[in-house]
Parts: C-alpha cells; sequence; structure tokens
C-alpha cells in the first residue's frame, strides 16, 4: 500500500495562443507547486477490477483517479493481470479552481501504482501516460516548478523558487476550463483582447512568445518587479466582477504580486514568507467583513501555503506498519 500528498500548483503567468485547427491551444507559463495537497492511498487487492473511494465531485468512473488507472492498465497489462487497485481520495485541493485537482490526482495515481506494481517505469514513460488524462499530469509527474508549453506536455523544469509565501483565494464560483477557453476565443473574435499567432518557429513544436531563459530571469527578480500575466483573467474578471474588490483586498493586506491561477476560479497573492501569507489570510478575513466588503463573504476558501520543490510525497504502508523514514529518505517528485 502506498499513501501519496498530491500538491496542488499556481501558474506564474500564463499566456493562450490561438485555437488551432485542432480546437487546442498552445500554452506558455511557469507552473509551480504550492502546499495545498490531496491524499491518495493506493493498494492491490485480490479480486480483479478498480474501487475508488472518497469524494470526488463526480461519479467514480469519471474522475481522473478512474481514468489514470485505466491508463496504467493499458500501458503495463501483462504485468498488471489478475489484479485489482483500490484507491482511497481525501480531498483538499479545491475543485473547479485552477489548482490542478485532478491533474495532481491522476498523477499521484500513476505513480503509485509504478511503486506497487514495481514496474520501474521513467519519468518521462509516466509522464506519456498522463498526457491522455489531462493537460498538467505531465507537470505533476515532474514536479517543483517548470516552464510549460505546448498543450501542457512539454516540461522544463527549472529551479524552484521556495522564499515567498502565497495566499490562495478560491472566491465561492468554479471556473470549467473548456468554458474559460471557450469565452477567451469569444473575446478574441469581438477584438476586445489581443490574439497571440499561432504560428510556429521553425523545428519548433510548440508557439513560443518567450524564451525558458528570459521567462526564468524574471522568475528570479524581486517580485515586486514581476510582469507576468494570465490571459484567463480578463475573461474572469468580465464574468465575476467581484474580482476587482477580491483583487483590492489582496493589495491592501501588502501583496507583492497578485495574479489568476491557471483558468481560474482561484487567485492569489504573494508575500515575502509563508508567515505574512498567514498574517495576510487574517487580515483578508477582515477586511472582507468590514462594510461594502461584507457581500464578498461567500468566498469559499482562503489558503496560506507556500512553493515548494517537489508535487508528491510518497510513504509505503505494510499493513498495519507505517514508513519511519524520514522526508529526506522517502521518495518524492521534484527537486528536494
Amino acid at each position: 500500500m502506498v499513501e501519496i500528498q498530491a500538491f496542488a500548483k499556481i501558474n506564474i503567468g500564463l499566456t493562450v495562443f490561438g485555437r488551432q485547427p485542432s480546437g487546442y491551444h498552445d500554452i506558455e507559463g511557469i507552473f509551480q507547486n504550492v502546499d495545498i495537497a490531496d491524499l491518495l492511498t493506493l493498494s492491490i487487492v485480490e479480486q480483479p477490477g478498480i474501487v475508488i473511494r472518497g469524494d470526488l465531485g463526480c461519479p467514480a468512473e469519471r474522475s481522473s483517479v478512474y481514468q489514470a488507472i485505466v491508463a496504467f492498465q493499458r500501458a503495463c497489462g501483462a504485468r498488471l493481470e489478475g489484479s485489482g487497485i483500490e484507491a482511497s481520495v481525501i480531498k483538499r485541493i479545491p475543485s473547479g479552481a485552477g489548482l490542478g485537482g485532478a491533474g495532481a490526482d491522476a498523477a499521484a495515481t500513476i505513480l503509485g501504482l509504478d511503486r506497487l506494481f514495481d514496474t520501474k517505469l521513467t519519468r518521462s514513460e509516466l509522464a506519456n501516460i498522463g498526457a491522455c488524462i489531462a493537460s498538467d499530469v505531465p507537470f505533476f509527474i515532474y514536479g517543483g516548478a517548470a516552464v510549460v508549453r505546448g498543450r501542457g506536455e512539454y516540461i522544463d523544469p527549472i529551479q524552484p523558487r521556495q522564499d515567498f509565501g502565497v495566499l490562495v483565494i478560491k472566491p465561492s464560483w468554479d471556473s470549467k476550463t473548456p468554458e474559460a477557453y471557450s469565452e477567451l476565443d469569444t473575446l478574441r473574435k469581438k477584438g476586445l483582447l489581443q490574439e497571440l499567432p499561432i504560428e510556429r518557429r521553425f523545428g519548433d513544436h510548440w508557439c513560443v512568445s518567450k524564451t525558458t531563459a528570459a521567462l526564468v530571469a524574471e522568475y528570479k527578480n524581486p517580485i515586486d518587479t514581476w510582469t507576468f500575466q494570465n490571459d484567463f483573467e480578463t475573461v474572469l474578471r468580465e464574468k465575476h466582477r467581484e474580482y476587482t474588490s477580491l483583487y483590492e483586498i489582496m493589495r491592501q493586506c501588502g501583496a507583492n504580486f497578485v495574479s489568476m491561477s491557471g483558468s481560474g476560479s482561484c487567485f492569489y497573492g504573494i508575500f515575502a514568507s509563508k508567515t505574512d501569507a498567514v498574517e495576510a489570510a487574517i487580515r483578508f478575513r477582515e477586511l472582507l467583513k468590514s462594510g461594502a466588503k461584507s457581500a464578498l463573504l461567500p468566498t469559499t476558501g482562503i489558503f496560506a501555503t507556500q512553493p515548494l520543490a517537489r508535487s508528491m510525497k510518497v510513504r509505503y504502508i505494510q499493513g498495519c506498519s507505517e514508513d519511519t523514514r524520514s522526508d529526506k529518505e522517502r521518495p518524492c517528485y521534484g527537486s528536494d
């Protein structure tokens, strides 16, 4: 049996290129893990089949965990023959939030099955299995921080920063990724948003607006000088005008940088430390309760968190005997 903490991510800048004939869009930006986590337990059972327990927000057969198990079985069929798989999931990463909860769960499932069945797949092979489930799964296989391009399948790991705190806000509404892309396309067709060309440079398999070196250089700069932008922000702020007031509160709390994560609905502020983010969370709640801002109280999640150099933490459990190795000795994905 393996137990895996599957960590969420935030997007530091997200460029969305024009819609291609296939219907998909290339993206470009930095993905960074943060310590909001789902907890998955995976085990091999004698009865063939797949059993999934937990509040996944959808029927088990439609969940990313189920899809990951099926994809892994398809890739490693002969070695899994005759075995059943049982998965238990405790959800702590909000859904419909742009934090990658479904992708994190799928990646954790693939990694966990690789460990359980001792298939010894390479990270690239694990990422290839994950890519057929959701575009962000390959990032979670690598973990930490990375420049991500294409549909999410091109991962260029970079040295993760861990020298700041993050305050993540989940409003009361969700954001569905397909709808966000559709609304972005509509705004561009109306000329309300600039559309980046979809032409690719000679030899490239994905669109590029900034080099990896340029993105990393800005990532390393003081946070209050960042100019990263998320192309979904205009879409979400057009749909939910409450973001204007919520962003204002975040800045009043002293955030050095404020941005949307993924296709929303979460947004976040970056602070000098985790301690500052915790203090900002208290202040944020106080400001929400005050005066005209009280109408925003349905905000459903306030998370003071910090960046990580890993996407998962794994521990092995044999019956009732838990793994007692230190964190340094336990396997993880991402940098130590």
